[in-house]
């Protein structure tokens, strides 16, 4: 797979996996798409420090939306992830808030994040993923275009797709 950066990917595809699709695990679990799309392929997936932080703040009402087994979910989605601390995407944190701040300032730790890392965001956010295809400057994708992608769509046709299913 080609990176953000045009480098390629050799062995796992990697991707910045934002807090929303990490939420429909916990609340889901092997129900959701977005796990068996990570069980069908080889990913490595990435989220900054402060995924951590918005968990805790949400960890009462995700426990009620997700009924049963809510500490399995939570485990088995938090193994699915490496947690990445803040100094190792900091030099980017200045140019994803002059991006972030176009839609939302919130998203600013996982667009440095896909900067530093050259890797696409996975998101449900329709905003973060129009913006990066507005402006190039990062890859956004949502749940579809990673699977479309991940079996073997070009990123430019899968790029095509996304755009013309958001408008």
């Amino acid at each position: 797979m080609e990176r953000a950066g045009g480098g390629v990917q050799e062995e796992g595809v990697a991707l910045v996996l934002d807090s929303n699709i990490l939420f429909t695990i916990i609340i889901a679990g092997k129900r959701s798409k977005a796990y068996h799309v990570i069980v069908k392929y080889e990913l490595d997936l990435f989220m900054p420090e402060v995924a951590l932080l918005k968990f805790h703040r949400l960890v009462e009402k995700l426990r009620r939306h997700a009924v049963k087994d809510f500490e399995t979910k939570v485990m088995l989605a938090f193994m699915l992830v490496h947690v990445v601390p803040r100094e190792l995407y900091e030099d980017k944190l200045r140019d994803a808030y002059t991006i972030a701040g176009r839609f939302d300032p919130k998203d600013t730790p996982f667009i440095a994040l896909s900067l530093k890392l050259s890797v696409p965001i996975w998101t449900e956010d329709k905003d973060i993923i129009k913006y990066g295809i507005q402006t190039r400057r990062y890859i956004a994708l949502d749940t579809i275009a990673v699977e479309k992608l991940l079996s073997g769509k070009s990123l430019e046709n899968v790029l095509q797709d996304l755009a013309l299913r958001l408008k």
